[in-house]
């Protein structure tokens, strides 16, 4: 590893402000990008070298461990240097690389985002239960199969973040991110609304007429519930904890709503027939008397 004047490859002053530097980088990375210079393997080199410049310069922390680099190696003689009145630096080397390779050796450790590889976007569908469990899901990429841990509680059309899934960088950076859309589907009964679920469910006539008890099956399992005479079906039966856990907190949970429709039943036998007759002329002889 040589070493490298980051300021001269910029063409900069040692005495430059943050702005003054990333104005230099925008010009040379601007005339440089590979994607001007296509084909063009030294403008490559010459693009990634500008970027490492940037990075060093435009970080604090870096740009002072080189310069105290510098300062460093004009102590030990190991690089000599000769100033012009710009503050600019050149140099040539005299001697061994080694105290500038461990000043820099983690360097590449963390890479600049700026350079990182396109992100791949996509979306998955899941039932309403895989979204209150929660699954995991292999996802096939254009760079692999991907893991994907789907948390309890997910909402329709949010979005999980896979850090470093992505496409690689054609210039060295990071690994672009993986993004997924997570589609809830609602069934024919079930809809989710937030953390709330509504759900419809049909019942007899006869507990919709007199009441009773009904068993109504839930995600924590069978609930058993007291069904009101003359219930008003306008108004929805609330199960408080038996919604959707929350996506921060699988702990906490929404409610369940539940829409009741009364259900007319098929096949009536000749028994009910004439019980129902008998009913219905009750109801005619009651009606009769109101007026």
């Amino acid at each position: 590893m040589n070493f490298k004047n980051y300021y001269k490859i910029l063409g900069i002053k040692i005495s430059s402000s943050e702005d003054e530097i990333k104005k230099a980088y925008r010009k040379l990375a601007k005339k440089w990008h590979p994607d001007r210079n296509q084909d063009n393997k030294s403008a490559e080199e010459k693009f990634k070298e500008i970027s490492e410049a940037y990075e060093i310069l435009s970080d604090t922390a870096k740009r002072k461990k080189f310069d105290d680099f510098i300062k460093t190696s004009q102590k030990s003689k190991t690089y000599s240097y000769k100033q012009y009145a710009d503050n600019a630096y050149t140099e040539y080397e005299t001697g061994s690389s080694d105290l500038f390779k461990n000043f820099f050796k983690n360097k590449n450790r963390k890479k600049k985002s700026y350079f990182k590889g396109d992100d791949i976007r996509g979306k998955i569908t899941i039932d309403i239960e895989e979204a209150y469990f929660g699954s995991v899901r292999i996802i096939n990429t254009s760079e692999g199969k991907i893991r994907l841990k789907i948390k309890p509680g997910i909402e329709s059309n949010k979005i999980i973040k896979v850090q470093g899934k992505g496409k690689k960088s054609k210039y060295g950076g990071n690994n672009g991110d993986l993004f997924i859309r997570i589609i809830v589907r609602n069934s024919r009964n079930i809809t989710i609304k937030g953390s709330d679920i509504y759900q419809k469910l049909d019942i007899d006539v006869y507990t919709a007429i007199l009441g009773g008890e009904i068993t109504v099956k839930t995600f924590k399992g069978e609930v058993k519930i007291s069904i009101p005479e003359n219930y008003n079906y306008k108004r929805k039966l609330r199960l408080k904890g038996y919604g959707m856990p929350s996506y921060e907190n699988p702990e906490k949970f929404g409610d369940l709503y539940l829409d009741l429709k009364y259900k007319i039943p098929k096949d009536i036998s000749d028994e009910e027939k004439i019980l129902l007759e008998k009913l219905r002329n009750l109801r005619l002889k009651k009606s009769s008397k109101q007026f």
